[in-house]
């Protein structure tokens, strides 16, 4: 059959803009370059005048060592404590004795020495508070401690008793702690047994105390702290230099990976090691641009760098935003602006012009810097042509690799689907400075990563991580959009049975991150608590001790307390509520975040579009309030027409009054928008807005949604005083999820259409979004348990599987550069099958997928002294993968054919070709395989040409999983939807043979 008409893509650039690799609706829209906008996005100043009136601007600022680098936890002023304790102890028996107890020596010395007792009773208790206050700093740690002895509501119990664990038995803190709580109401205590639950229940900042650093952030600014000056060393003394250091920063989602690298530059790389440069990517945009708000609020010099999307992904543009130029400051660089010819725009070229010319340049007109930055801001595919430059960079130059420092935020996002992001960030993993940080919360120590990870170049790789537990408390629930229902689901809801439970408590990481999603009362039964009022022995001093207390209990439950349990916690508050649709889910007083496909629409839907009567009505009431902000604007260009005659400079002061007064409209409560943006916006959409409604997708956002839905990202819930956020739906693509990072967020709805496409790391980010005790809502219990589970939820027939899979590939690369007998190697393999108890058919499609496997990077734990067909890393192009399959068929063709004679054994390979393309069970943990997604069709027809397929094998696969996808439309058709070019052309070219012949 003749091949003629049938196209390919070949040669996509990798990391390019060619068509997305998954149903064509879902947008991953990741390593995409800033453009013009994105840059006036960081400029913004109203962005970053919240950034800087942001805690985490605040905290940044303050922020103190780690409390393990401290010699003792801060001290009581003693004589000031006793004093106010003294003055009051008439008042009521609680205050005489805590004096008494607290400060036995000090109380019997009141008593006997009349002078002292005189002194003392010339106080008060609020002169007493007065004099701790105008001590500032000093005071402040006392100040603190004793407003919560008085007021000894839920946090003050809470935070006397994280005092009295630092200090110890015996100490004053410990004394007073029981003394306040044995004076404490029921009420009060059972408040405190729920309280200790919350993400609040934690010290530092989160509870009004000193902001320090977390141990991670304090290990790794030592770390890096040691490797550059043990290279300075080795370049002063000309000696060897240490390998190079990469570190695996794995922390939970929200522990501040972002914000932890703005503290390498601030507290490091600028006091200790200024020559070093901060490269930061992330594989999203929106985090790319908050990172640049941040460092135009720190002040910090630094500079943008994206592909330049129109040429062919080879060029590069390097921007020097406007504040580091600070031309008003010097007027000889505005003469030298004109002596050098600096253009308007540097344009684009390739990575190490830019460079050289933001460096000139920078230089000549004298930018903050003199010409280097102190951060590079970068997106994914930059920072792999900025490495691979800097590779080959000579010494002297400021990007040389010992120059730099990679931060690679996150850089295991949509590497399962996109094969062309993969292998972007494969080579950023094979050019890695002499410092790289890779910062991910699923991405897991560096032995249990695939080879391509860990680079070519020996290095000293290390994991620094954070334990998650002290994760925002997430309630699980599913949705019935049949029964208008939301049913609760317990952490002991989520198994099937006992057994399952107890085969994912073996797991190292599972069941500490399963503590999160019990509530205070599930904590409370395992740990025995029953109100009301309880032992002080009882209260944990901060959400990680509590959870590791409760931890063993979890794991260790008997059958009959784990049966007990879930029965119980299914009932009452855990039984399933009736709703008033799914808008009656949402949050009431923070923001629900709604994960989905097509953003905008889901938005629409949500905001009422539907419901066309009342739709209408929001519709003429919205251009009733447009028709009068325009008379009003007309009005005031009249009055300031008039006034233009009276005095120039007033008429100019008048039209800035103007703007800001008469040329806004009131879309809802704290929600403003000018009129000139609103008119030129659609109605539907400022409808949806005055809903409290916003989206965010990889391309097509409308710029005012866009500009709102940026500034709603910095609400922050205590500064609405209980009133809801102005923007309080926030509805995202899978391109938007990791760079939504807003403190108000509390709900997350999770719809199935986005959800069966992710991944568990994808799905635990998800959940990360909740920056506060919140719920989590899903779509089915199935994507819920891929949440809560992830690859633990598996079978143990799906282990099985992948062991033999393995085995079946180990058994591949015996054959392999050796004497080949096809025959022979068919025989072992089908006495492989009969002694595990596998099918033929089952052994002939994991031999295929093992060639397949030979082009892609090799698994981790192979057996020594086996061939290596693998690549060191993930090739780039889809040209590149086929001209390495086309290799390895021709080796292992034969063998295939022989083992594949039956359609159905041929359509059972496709199936597994498909699995390893999905990263799918028994792939999961293979994620170069997502490289043969992009080219399914190539990668069919190369095994079709080499008869390892037949025409009717892959035709029948192709109308079974279309009939398949009838039956269920969550099926993952993104393989089919990829290979359909090619089945479509061998059924045409079967039809047109079948005419031929009738004709004949």
């Amino acid at each position: 059959m003749s091949d003629e008409g049938y196209s390919t893509d070949e040669d996509a650039h990798i990391g390019g803009d060619a068509d997305p690799v998954m149903d064509p609706t879902l947008s991953v829209d990741v390593g995409s370059g800033l453009s013009s906008h994105d840059w006036a996005d960081i400029d913004n100043s109203d962005l970053v005048a919240k950034v800087r009136g942001s805690a985490g601007f605040r905290i940044m600022r303050e922020i103190q060592p780690w409390d393990g680098a401290l010699d003792a936890p801060p001290a009581l002023l003693a004589n000031k404590v006793f004093e106010f304790f003294y003055v009051q102890r008439k008042e009521a028996d609680m205050w005489k004795t805590l004096a008494k107890e607290c400060f036995p020596e000090k109380y019997e010395e009141a008593s006997n020495d009349k002078a002292e007792k005189k002194r003392l009773q010339s106080l008060w208790a609020q002169a007493v508070l007065d004099e701790v206050k105008a001590m500032r700093d000093y005071g402040k740690h006392t100040l603190r401690w004793i407003t919560a002895v008085v007021e000894a509501q839920a946090p003050d119990h809470l935070f006397l008793r994280r005092e009295a664990l630092k200090h110890g038995p015996g100490s004053v803190e410990e004394k007073a702690a029981k003394i306040v709580w044995d004076q404490t109401s029921n009420r009060i205590k059972d408040q405190v047994f729920e309280a200790m639950h919350h993400w609040t229940n934690k010290g530092g900042a989160q509870s009004g105390g000193t902001a320090r650093m977390y141990k991670h952030q304090h290990e790794l600014l030592a770390e890096l702290d040691k490797h550059y000056e043990a290279n300075a060393r080795a370049a002063e003394n000309d000696t060897k230099p240490p390998l190079p250091l990469h570190v695996i920063l794995s922390t939970p989602t929200g522990s501040g990976k972002t914000f932890t690298a703005l503290m390498v530059h601030l507290r490091l790389l600028k006091v200790k090691h200024p020559n070093v440069i901060l490269v930061y990517s992330v594989p999203t945009k929106q985090v790319l641009k908050r990172v640049g708000q941040e460092c135009e609020a720190h002040a910090a010099p630094y500079w943008t760098a994206a592909r330049d999307h129109s040429g062919d992904g080879t060029l590069h543009q390097v921007r020097r935003p406007y504040s580091i130029r600070d031309k008003a400051r010097n007027r000889k660089a505005m003469r030298a602006k004109a002596a050098i010819g600096e253009k308007l725009s540097a344009g684009s070229g390739t990575i190490e012009q830019q460079l050289e010319y933001a460096a000139d340049v920078g230089y000549k007109l004298k930018d903050r810097g003199a010409g280097k930055p102190d951060i590079i801001i970068a997106d994914l595919n930059t920072t792999a042509s900025l490495l691979k430059a800097a590779a080959s960079a000579p010494e002297g130059s400021f990007y040389h690799k010992n120059n730099l420092l990679l931060y690679f935020d996150e850089p295991n996002m949509g590497i399962h689907l996109d094969p062309n992001v993969l292998g972007v960030v494969s080579t950023i993993q094979s050019n890695m400075p002499i410092a790289a940080v890779l910062a991910s919360a699923t991405l897991g120590p560096w032995e249990g990563l695939e080879q391509w990870w860990r680079g070519p170049v020996p290095a000293r790789q290390i994991t620094i991580s954070l334990e998650p537990y002290d994760l925002p408390m997430s309630t699980l629930n599913v949705w019935s959009e049949e029964k208008s229902s939301l049913a609760p689901i317990s952490p002991l809801g989520i198994f099937d049975n006992y057994v399952e439970f107890q085969r994912i408590m073996q797991d190292v990481r599972m069941p500490t991150l399963l503590l999160r999603h019990l509530t205070s009362r599930q904590g409370n039964d395992l740990m025995g608590i029953k109100g009301p009022g309880g032992d002080w022995d009882k209260i944990q001093g901060d959400v990680k001790s509590l959870r590791l207390a409760v931890e063993p209990i979890f794991k260790g439950l008997s059958y009959e307390d784990f049966t007990r349990l879930k029965k119980e916690w299914a009932t009452g508050e855990g039984a399933p509520k009736k709703q008033d649709g799914i808008r009656s889910a949402l949050s009431k007083e923070g923001v629900t975040m709604v994960g989905c496909i097509d953003p905008r629409k889901v938005a629409m839907i949500l905001a009422g579009y539907l419901d066309r009567e009342e739709w209408t009505k929001d519709v003429h009431k919205l251009n009733n309030k447009l028709k009068e902000a325009e008379r009003m604007m007309k009005e005031s260009a009249k009055a300031e027409k008039k006034a233009k005659k009276k005095d120039e400079e007033e008429e100019a002061q008048m039209g800035d009054d103007t703007e800001g007064q008469i040329g806004l409209i009131t879309l809802r409560p704290m929600l403003k928008v000018s009129v000139a943006e609103a008119l030129e916006s659609d109605i539907d959409t400022l409808v949806m807005l005055s809903k409290g409604i916003a989206y965010a997708c990889g391309s097509g956002t409308d710029p005012m949604v866009k500009r709102l839905y940026n500034q709603a990202l910095l609400t922050v819930p205590d500064s609405l005083k209980g009133r809801a956020p102005p923007l309080n739906v926030l509805v995202v693509d899978y391109s938007s999820i990791y760079g939504t990072d807003c403190p108000a967020v509390d709900t997350l709805l999770l719809q199935e259409d986005l959800g069966r496409l992710l991944a568990w790391e994808d799905l635990q980010q998800f959940l990360g979004r909740l920056r506060r005790d919140g719920t989590a809502i899903f779509y089915s219990m199935r994507t819920l348990r891929r949440a809560a589970l992830g690859p633990g939820a598996e079978a143990e027939a799906d282990k099985e599987q992948i062991e033999y899979q393995r085995e079946v590939e180990v058994a591949m690369l015996g054959f392999q550069d050796k004497e080949r007998d096809e025959a022979a190697e068919a025989e072992s393999l089908l006495k492989l099958a009969e002694s595990k108890g596998r099918s033929a058919s089952e052994t002939g499609a994991f031999a295929t997928t093992a060639v397949l496997s030979f082009c892609i990077p090799a698994p981790a734990g192979l057996p020594a002294g086996l061939a290596s067909p693998h690549p060191a890393e993930v090739t780039g192009t889809d040209k590149e993968l086929l001209a390495a399959l086309g290799k390895h068929l021709k080796t292992n063709g034969e063998l295939l054919e022989a083992l594949l004679k039956k359609r159905s054994d041929q359509i059972k390979a496709i199936d597994k070709i498909e699995a390893l393309a999905l990263s799918a069970s028994p792939f999961v943990n293979r994620t170069g395989g997502v490289r043969f997604l992009s080219a399914a069709a190539q990668t069919l027809k190369l095994l079709y040409d080499a008869d390892v397929f037949s025409e009717e094998a892959v035709i029948a696969w192709g109308q079974a999983k279309e009939a398949a996808v009838k039956l269920d439309p969550d099926i993952d058709v993104r393989f089919l939807e990829k290979a359909k070019p090619f089945i479509n052309w061998l059924e045409e070219e079967s039809e047109s043979e079948e005419e031929s012949d009738e004709e004949k």
